[in-house]
């Protein structure tokens, strides 16, 4: 059996979802659920992503996103690759934990992407797991409902901009699916693309070259250069850049972890890479240095302030050398 059509290019619109290997579920606790919506700020931090939409019911997900660089495969093979492996341990289980690759639909933003968004906040509903749709805890629903508490990984204002006017966001959401949409999901051979014949024609021609105003080309081109994360990192330790690669035998050396686990994120290093860099034989050392830090982080405020940081550090260093 092919494997289903991947269109992928800076800018595109998706609503990305996933099940469990059957149907068993796939969050458990709240602390997977949890699990998987730091996932998802990890991807809004390396990649920049938009995130417009999410709904986590126990047995699949749901996420409507943007990808400002052509990044879908390596966005959610992240999401879905750690939480299974998080899932694993957690619960002292192996094997994989979903059905198959995620699905993705590519949107037509500017005619659907509200709708998507109201059929993802539909979900709970329409499953009896809430009578309204703010009522369930795991949704992007009462973010909109209430912007000012929204995690700032969340994109809401361009879907609230999207919808008829005359309404607000809830009585959108109250007003139900639109029949045609409800008949696109509900096809056994729903096709990978929803919009209209002239958006099929736009991405058959393959018109999707963006512009320097457009949000995705400063992502694209703003990626920053390996040797300023390690400058960053030794200015807030105060140490010499030689002392950010040394290893202690014995003895831990924060700096080096934290370099390690900003490379992956702000410049979008493979572990691989990373390991060249600090001339590791094998990536094994540089995923077990970013764990660390990625555990640490949850309860350790002071790292954490340090490693936020270093990240403002890095963004002005790299906005100077691009001007």
């Amino acid at each position: 059996m092919s494997r289903p059509l991947r269109i992928e290019y800076p800018g595109a619109y998706y609503h990305v979802m996933n099940r469990g290997l059957t149907d068993q579920p796939v969050f458990v606790s709240d602390s997977d659920f949890r699990n998987f919506l730091g996932l998802i700020e990890d991807a809004w931090r390396r990649w920049g992503i938009r995130v417009f939409s999410y709904c986590l019911m126990d047995n699949h997900y749901h996420l409507v996103i943007q990808t400002p660089e052509a990044s879908l495969q390596r966005v959610m093979r992240h999401i879905d690759g750690v939480y299974t492996q998080r899932f694993n341990r957690n619960h002292q289980r192996e094997g994989p934990l979903f059905r198959g690759r995620y699905k993705a639909i590519l949107i037509d933003a500017d005619a659907y992407l509200a709708a998507v968004v109201r059929y993802v906040h539909l979900n709970p509903v329409e499953a009896g797991r809430a009578q309204d749709p703010e009522d369930y805890p795991w949704s992007s629903h009462r973010h909109y409902l209430r912007p000012g508490r929204a995690p700032r990984w969340i994109s809401l204002e361009e879907v609230l901009s999207r919808y008829p006017r005359g309404l607000n966001f809830q009585e959108f959401v109250l007003s139900g699916n639109e029949e045609a949409l409800l008949r696109f999901y509900s096809s056994k051979k729903r096709p990978p693309v929803l919009g209209d014949d002239r958006f099929m024609t736009r991405i058959k021609e393959g018109e999707h070259r963006l512009s320097r105003e457009h949000v995705g080309h400063e992502a694209r081109v703003v990626r920053p250069e390996i040797a300023s994360v390690i400058r960053c990192v030794a200015e807030a330790y105060q140490i010499s850049e030689d002392e950010v690669f040394r290893r202690r035998r014995g003895q831990r050396n924060e700096a080096r972890q934290v370099a390690m686990y900003l490379m992956r994120e702000l410049c979008d290093q493979r572990l691989q890479q990373i390991a060249e860099v600090f001339s590791l034989r094998s990536y094994g050392g540089v995923g077990a240095a970013c764990s660390i830090i990625e555990e640490q982080i949850k309860t350790a405020r002071r790292l954490r302030g340090r490693i936020e940081q270093i990240r403002e550090a890095v963004k002005g260093l790299t906005a100077q050398k691009k001007t």
